[in-house]
Formats: C-alpha cells, structure tokens, sequence
C-alpha cells in the first residue's frame, strides 16, 4: 500500500510543479532566454543572461496583463506541448457542456468529471468527506453546501489518473465564491476556461427534444428553475 501512495504524492508534487511553471511562465521564459542567446551568441553567456532574463521576463508578464485588461486573446496563454489540460466548461444548460467535454476528453485524453455526478457517486460512501457532505445538505446551508461538494471535488482532482492526464470539468464551479476558491485554494487549478455561448431558445429546443434518462435535469421544472 505504501508503494502506491508515495507514486500518489510523486505525481500530486508533480502536478502542483507544473502549476507553478505555468503561473509564472518558467518554460516560456526559458524558451525566449535560449532563442535570444541562440541569436546573440555573447561570449560570456552567463553575465548576458544574468543582464537579461529580468527583461524578458517583464516582457511577458507586461502583454499578459496588457492581453487581459483589453479581452483580448494572447498566444502565451497557450500551453507548452508537455503540459497537461486542465479545462473547465461554462454554459448554461443545453448548450453543448457534455457534448463538447466528451469530444475534448477524447482528443487529449483528458479525465472527464461531472461534478454533478461525482457529487452522487459521494452519496453512496461512507467515508469522512461524504459524511461532511450528508450532513451540509441535511443543514442545507449555502456556505456548508459549497466547502462540502469543494472537497469533493479537489479529491477528485487530486487522484492519479487526473493528475497525470488532465481533465475537464463541467458543472462546476456554480457561483462567484466556488470559482474564487477553485482558483485561490486548490493545489491543482484550472488552466484554462471555456464558456459556451448559446441563446435560450436554442438550449430549450436542446433539452425538450433530449431523451428522459431519469435524470432531475430532464425534468421541465428543472429547466424553469434555470431560467
């Protein structure tokens, strides 16, 4: 049992590495380091890229804060090829979320999660965090409800198989206070957001014309309750 676990903490160590090259464009500074010094060729290489990583660091976080205050897209948000897809899909019901984390999960071999259904699948257990989960929706307190189903969540995220694949997720997070917390209080964040625009009428043509799987979003006081 113990060999399993340390593999566990190995690639959670892992993960929240890359995190941290991402949040602070390590692999983007480096590649621009080596292309300039490829270029220039000094002939003391460590005194030029002492003089010049501050620069081309400030470079890159200058366009991403210019790139964000404007909405616009910016190529160094893009992802090293090496790096793992952590995707979250917004929109509202009937706009294609499972459809399109299907179709991504299949393309990257990502981890697909339902929060939805992994909240459940918690239901059925009888471990601590599912009985933080029974008890904060017997009290049926909004702030206990939301720190009962992020533990879930960050659970999930945390297993070996999402942290050496990836992921999308759909169905959470549900509100401003969930989003604030996945982004400042999970070891493994997101890296990228997707939101899918669609008009009401089409997503109540979408889900009026869906099969009844038995499921509570298939039913039409669900779908008022959304709109």
């Amino acid at each position: 049992m113990a060999f399993p676990l340390k593999k566990l903490a190995i690639a959670e160590y892992s993960a929240e590495l890359m995190v941290y090259f991402e949040k602070h464009k390590i692999m983007e500074i480096i590649t621009r380091l080596t292309a300039e010094i490829g270029i220039v060729r000094p002939t003391n290489p460590q005194y030029w890229i002492a003089a010049n990583i501050r620069r081309i660091a400030d470079e890159f976080y200058q366009k991403c804060l210019k790139a964000s205050y404007r909405g616009r897209n910016f190529d160094y948000y893009h992802l090293p090829r090496h790096f793992h897809h952590r995707i979250i899909i917004f929109g509202r019901s009937g706009s294609g979320r499972k459809t399109q984390a299907h179709a991504m999960a299949k393309r990257f071999n990502l981890i697909y999660i339902d929060a939805e259904r992994l909240i459940y699948q918690t239901f059925f257990r009888s471990d601590i965090i599912a009985k933080k989960l029974h008890k904060a929706f017997l009290h049926d307190v909004a702030k206990e409800k939301s720190a009962a189903v992020s533990e879930v969540i960050q659970e999930r995220l945390k297993q070996m198989d999402a942290l050496r694949q990836g992921w999308v997720l759909i169905n959470y997070p549900r509100n401003v206070e969930e989003f604030t917390n996945m982004f400042e209080n999970f070891k493994i964040p997101p890296n990228k957001l997707i939101y899918l625009q669609c008009t009401e009428l089409l997503a109540m043509r979408r889900l009026v014309t869906k099969p009844d799987l038995g499921c509570p979003q298939d039913t039409c006081r669900y779908m008022e309750y959304e709109y």
